[in-house]
């Protein structure tokens, strides 16, 4: 069997992603080790190691990468995506999981409001990575809610309540509009945000565009789901959402419109105000 040199494919995918993707070459080299791993189904340690591969290797390698080539997510690729330190099932009519996301699980942990017998609401979930995150994270103490208004999107978060084997409850609903009549002691949600107007939305023409876009400067759906929340919500119910890094201003002013308290928003990894929370009073 014909086997091929690792370091001359590692360049031929380097170079290919190169010509084609406007990512940093720090970036292309991640995402070349990221599918390299995912093929050939070996650890960082094993791959340090590995010299050559099969032919049949290699043209899979070499399709992963040309797709990725063509813009296509990895995400979107690999059918899974890392959240929180889990991998969950991923499809194209969800939101591909940010980094960013994960401080709503640190807000909640840092609350330590997760006990027995709460509910919890994640609204318009998609994959369902934040709520599931978030059981999982408590040992299975929150009572689960997830809904979302895509058919697919509910499809894959029962797939990743089956891969994770949790109980939930699962609603097709655009916000609140299927949603029981529960009151909920915590609701999170990350809603659409992003300008129509925005230059750099053709950069994530590969998302479900619903899931990305939102009118009145991308603030309409966060209007939306903060006003409907206060008759969701339990009195001092929880309520976190996140939004663009230059939305804070507007969204505390929301919050406080619909008689919050406590409201207080927190900076990601990169400075930016992406997570504000606030108390239904």
């Amino acid at each position: 069997m014909t086997s091929i040199s690792l370091s001359q494919l590692k360049h031929e995918c380097t170079q290919l992603l190169s010509d084609n993707l406007k990512i940093s070459s720090r970036e292309i080299s991640l995402e070349v080790n990221q599918i390299l791993l995912f093929v050939l189904k070996i650890d960082n340690s094993q791959l340090l190691l590995k010299k050559t591969i099969s032919k049949a290797q290699y043209e899979k390698i070499k399709k992963f990468v040309s797709v990725r080539a063509s813009g296509k997510p990895l995400a979107y690729i690999f059918k899974e995506w890392s959240f929180y330190g889990r991998s969950f099932y991923i499809n194209s009519s969800m939101l591909i999981p940010r980094p960013e996301t994960e401080l709503i699980i640190d807000i909640l942990k840092e609350k330590n409001i997760l006990n027995d017998n709460v509910e919890l609401l994640d609204l318009g979930a998609g994959s369902g990575s934040i709520g599931i995150s978030a059981k999982l994270e408590t040992k299975n103490k929150v009572n689960l809610h997830l809904s979302d208004i895509s058919k697919r999107c509910v499809h894959g978060i029962k797939k990743n309540l089956q891969k994770f084997d949790i109980q939930a409850n699962v609603y097709l609903s655009n916000w609140f509009e299927n949603i029981p009549n529960i009151k909920f002691d915590v609701i999170i949600s990350n809603p659409p945000y992003i300008s129509y107007k925005d230059p750099h939305l053709n950069e994530l023409h590969f998302e479900p565009k619903r899931a990305l876009v939102s009118k009145n400067d991308g603030l309409a759906d966060i209007h939306k789901i903060i006003k409907n929340s206060t008759h969701y919500l339990n009195r001092q119910g929880l309520m976190i959402i996140e939004h663009g890094y230059n939305q804070k201003d507007e969204v505390q002013e929301i919050f406080n419109r619909y008689n919050f308290n406590q409201v207080e928003s927190y900076k990601d990894l990169l400075g930016y105000y992406r997570i504000t929370k606030g108390l239904f009073s």
